[in-house]
């Protein structure tokens, strides 16, 4: 089979460590995904929607052993997709977090309309409560 050129270039710099394949996170209809808060940054990106530059956050957590990078917009949108001075959800979320700390994200949609948001716990949080019971308590297999 013979390599076309894009091929041909990309696996030269492949070998010589030139590609920086980074791994993004997905969050809508992905479930949780538990995370460790590795770092973060500010960015300029460009709005998908408007195509505007806007102020952007990048986020890098550790999933399964693997770094993962996740980007989103620092300032809630207007009606006409302008930045105002309000924090966006994720970034006012992220506020209680230290980095090295572990969380737990989820996609959640808003009922109604086709929007969402992305929920965040710590996560110790969302380790389910398991009851102490006596050796003395009494118990009804029938409760």
């Amino acid at each position: 089979m013979n390599e076309s050129e894009s091929q041909r270039l990309y696996n030269i710099a492949k070998e010589k460590g030139f590609i920086d394949k980074k791994e993004y996170i997905k969050f809508k209809g992905t479930g949780k995904h538990t995370l460790k808060f590795i770092k973060d940054g500010q960015t300029d990106g460009t709005n998908y929607h408007t195509k505007k530059p806007e102020k952007k956050m990048r986020y890098t957590f550790e999933e399964d052993g693997t770094e993962k990078t996740y980007e989103t917009a620092i300032y809630k949108k207007d009606d006409d997709g302008e930045e105002t001075e309000y924090l966006a959800s994720f970034i006012k979320q992220m506020n209680q977090f230290n980095y090295g700390d572990a969380l737990v994200a989820e996609y959640t949609p808003i009922e109604g309309t086709f929007k969402g948001f992305i929920k965040v716990n710590p996560a110790d949080s969302e380790e389910e409560e398991v009851p102490i019971i006596d050796e003395n308590d009494s118990y009804s297999a029938d409760m």
